[in-house]
């Protein structure tokens, strides 16, 4: 298992996306309750668990834990790991994927694999293979608005909460702030800033033994993710968001009169860049209309997340309309659409798979599978149709999609739930 850092975790300890969220749980499956019990173990899942609020479950992790969640899992299975390693280009012989470059502290290597998994989040491997792709919304390269979280520490929030006339004078102190010319973020000026510590909710993602805050107020624009100049200056401009939003905070917002800003996330939080064509793909039609396919491999519950590329207000997906409000109702009634097979099999490359929230989809159906539980059941479907093409002696674009859902199907019925919240969810039968 080659990784980038030098941790096991992704987006949620590298980008501080600590929290759990679902709108109707279906779509915690197989591996994601294996995570769970491995965190508490550990002492690392929030001691509410997974608690049901409005129309969303909530839960949060302590991100730190989930490095050595993760090394507990990945030693009981006896896996290789190597980390500070970055896979760089696809080895290709005869139009197979034979393994990858890599490059290590040591210099750059060859690793050879009978089948090797893309799980870069950007499709690295399968774009050095060739295999086609796209980016943006078909105008603009730009992602979806990127984000830097930062966390402050020493934080008391107040015992009567957040009132709204209290969230409203904050906002009008940061108005007055940037007329005054104390700060010039965007994100100060719109109240962004207090949205995301003034909120009583937020901080319920972080375990209650923690006297922090992760604070989302940042919405860097018009990034192309691809660009590594473009990415470089999206790292500063949102390093730069979280100081004022910081010193905003601090200076202003109850319970952060003691605070410091304690850090930022390692890598800026980005929401898109490629989404790679595979044999199948991920509809908007298969988001809106709830599909279900027999060559299902993972499900698909979260909402239309869509963040816009080019302001810091609006909303990309009006949740306002009666299809909108319809979808909603079908979600909290425990709808979920199928990713197909398919979608985890890059074109024109043998040997090689994909996993996260880059495989074949269309831009609105990405929206809703880049979740991470999703995303993590797309990877235990690639790690098991790897295993089962190698089985079977056949191709992962050879391989029966049958035999994918039906292997995920027992594996996962076996699994526990982890959090008993979900065992009483019609849909979800008490079983991943």
């Amino acid at each position: 298992l080659i990784e980038r850092d030098g941790y096991l975790g992704g987006a949620t300890v590298s980008q501080q996306v600590s929290h759990i969220l679902s709108t109707n749980g279906v779509d915690f499956q197989g591996i994601w309750h294996d995570w769970m019990r491995a965190l508490r173990r550990r002492g690392g899942l929030i001691s509410r668990g997974l608690v049901r609020q409005s129309d969303k479950f909530r839960g949060g992790v302590d991100a730190e834990v989930v490095k050595y969640a993760w090394d507990d899992l990945l030693s009981e299975a006896k896996v290789e790991q190597l980390l500070h390693t970055a896979a760089s280009t696809a080895i290709l012989e005869d139009g197979r994927c034979r393994g990858v470059v890599a490059e290590t502290r040591a210099g750059r290597r060859a690793l050879l694999a009978a089948r090797t998994i893309d799980c870069t989040a950007d499709g690295v491997v399968c774009a050095s293979a060739g295999v086609p792709w796209e980016q943006g919304d078909g105008v603009n390269p730009w992602s979806q608005s990127l984000t830097k979280v930062f966390r402050m520490g020493n934080v008391r929030w107040p015992q009567e909460g957040y009132p709204q006339e209290l969230v409203q004078s904050l906002r009008q102190l940061a108005a007055e702030a940037v007329a005054r010319g104390e700060y010039d973020s965007p994100v100060v000026a719109n109240g962004r800033a207090v949205q995301y510590s003034a909120n009583d909710g937020v901080h319920e993602s972080m375990p209650e033994y923690r006297t922090e805050m992760n604070v989302f107020s940042s919405r860097v624009l018009r990034v192309d993710p691809l660009d590594p100049f473009d990415f470089t200056r999206a790292e500063r401009e949102g390093r730069e968001q979280a100081w004022q939003c910081a010193d905003f905070i601090r200076g202003h917002v109850p319970g952060y009169e003691q605070s410091y800003l304690l850090d930022t996330n390692a890598h800026i939080g980005l929401r898109d860049s490629r989404r790679v064509q595979g044999l199948a793909t991920a509809t908007n039609e298969d988001v809106l209309e709830f599909r279900r396919y027999d060559d299902g491999i993972a499900r698909s519950s979260w909402e239309i997340d869509m963040w816009p590329a080019d302001s810091y207000d609006a909303q990309a997906v009006d949740r306002s309309s009666d299809q909108a409000k319809a979808r909603r109702r079908r979600l909290a009634e425990g709808a979920w659409f199928d990713i197909r097979y398919g979608c985890l099999v890059p074109i024109g490359v043998d040997g090689l798979l994909m996993a996260g929230r880059f495989i074949s989809a269309q831009r609105m159906a990405q929206g809703s599978l880049r979740i991470q539980q999703t995303c993590q059941s797309t990877g235990q479907a690639a790690g098991t149709a790897a295993a089962l093409s190698l089985r079977h002696n056949v191709s992962p674009r050879e391989l029966d999609p049958a035999i994918v859902a039906g292997q995920l199907h027992e594996d996962r019925t076996a699994t526990e739930p982890a959090v008993d919240i979900l065992k009483d969810l019609p849909e979800y039968g008490g079983r991943g």
